[in-house]
């Protein structure tokens, strides 16, 4: 995915102009979505190999350009015909940074039989020679049933470490993750009890770590913070920093990069939970996605301390 931000001033309404102008002074792309994941992966220091499809379009030749410039290898980014990679353009108004609306495009059809297999092929050739598989799944035809299934018996059978963002569309096929990161909302959909409060919060944590067989889930809460949840273990609860947040978007793009690398660098999972807690936190001081850097997460943990 690929976001494009357009920003401008609104020019006054006036009898003449009923409607609002934006009188265009910038744009920018940034990497979005999965390709997200794999940018604040690498700015906190890991390696990456992304793993996914594009169209022959404009806008996947900018992707594709985008990860090999930050030094992401696009070695399993596939190119599919007749497929539109997606782009969300987001019109963003001065001075106070408000979206005024974002503009979708994405392909509605689905991902080929080809393009499917090809995956399913890679991940296995490319397990032997990381550190873990990391899942953004965003619901648009990539994550497959047939790929899940296939990432569950590679992660039991070699003890390998594997964390995933999950989306409704797959909420029942889930299994053997180390960790799950869904937020309030998924969480309550997924587990099918609506998080009201700590009880119904616990109950939902606990009900998931059962229903994906996973080593622990985390639940990303907005300003009320994190909740860890792992078998036979009590529920931590991790407090969001108290600060201004101009934007969320992305927010838990960072934290499933985060966890994921510290889980890979030897940190416990709370130690994880506190890291992404953090570096989540940093998102929400700028507009829009953003890949948070190495030195400003850790002078951010460093004041934990």
């Amino acid at each position: 995915m690929l976001d494009r931000f357009i920003w401008g001033d609104v020019e006054r309404i006036s009898p003449e102009a009923p409607v609002p102008v934006l009188r265009v002074t910038s744009e920018s792309f940034r990497l979005g979505g999965a390709a997200n994941v794999a940018h604040n992966i690498r700015t906190l220091g890991g390696r990456v190999t992304a793993c996914g499809v594009v169209g022959r379009d404009e806008t996947g030749k900018k992707l594709f350009q985008a990860l090999q410039e930050i030094g992401v290898s696009p070695a399993g980014v596939f190119l599919q015909a007749n497929f539109q990679t997606t782009q969300k353009s987001r019109i963003i108004a001065r001075p106070r940074h408000q979206q005024i609306v974002r503009l979708d495009r994405e392909n509605h059809g689905e991902i080929s039989s080809r393009a499917l297999k090809a995956i399913r092929q890679f991940v296995k050739r490319q397990v032997t020679r990381c550190d873990g598989i990391v899942i953004s799944d965003y619901g648009k035809g990539v994550i497959h049933p047939e790929l899940l299934e296939l990432v569950a018996d590679l992660t039991e059978r070699k003890n390998l470490l594997c964390v995933e963002d999950p989306k409704k569309e797959n909420f029942a096929r889930y299994r053997n993750a180390t960790l799950l990161t869904p937020n309030k909302e998924e969480a309550s959909q997924a587990s099918g009890i609506e998080i009201r409060d700590e009880i119904s919060l616990r109950e939902a944590g606990r009900r998931l770590v059962h229903m994906w067989q996973a080593k622990a889930v985390l639940i990303t809460r907005g300003p009320e913070g994190m909740s860890l949840f792992r078998s036979g273990r009590e529920v931590k609860h991790f407090s969001t920093e108290a600060h201004e947040l101009f934007d969320v978007t992305g927010a838990g793009d960072t934290v499933i990069a985060a966890s994921s690398l510290a889980l890979a660098s030897g940190s416990t999972y709370e130690e994880a939970a506190v890291i992404a807690n953090l570096a989540a936190g940093l998102v929400g001081d700028e507009v829009g996605t953003v890949a948070v850097p190495f030195q400003k997460l850790k002078r951010a943990v460093q004041g934990q301390q």
